[in-house]
């Protein structure tokens, strides 16, 4: 599942339709668009709607400062872009190990 904090911007955004300053400008079409591509986890597909769109990472609200993290998170080369905190801390634990017998 999509990191939910991201989830929770986008869609208060969306609402919001806000261009208050220090905010990127989003147009509703851009935000669903973005919504879209993160409900189906389309990593590769939303980096490259960023990168043809880099104002959207360029403002100082919460939605611009998350998207620059995901596009960081992708061109370091991970995989668990769309995690959440709590999921990327927990996987990289170490696992406990059982005996079998």
């Amino acid at each position: 599942m999509p990191d939910p904090r991201l989830l929770a911007i986008v869609t208060a955004l969306v609402l919001m339709g806000s261009g208050a300053p220090g905010r990127a400008a989003f147009s509703l079409d851009q935000l669903k668009m973005i919504e879209q591509l993160i409900l189906s986890r389309d990593t590769l597909a939303l980096g490259r709607y960023l990168a043809a769109n880099p104002r959207l990472t360029q403002g100082d609200d919460p939605l611009s400062r998350e998207l620059l993290s995901f596009q960081h998170c992708m061109s370091s080369g991970r995989l668990d872009c769309f995690a959440s905190q709590r999921t990327v801390a927990a996987a990289s634990q170490p696992a406990t190990t059982r005996s079998v017998y």
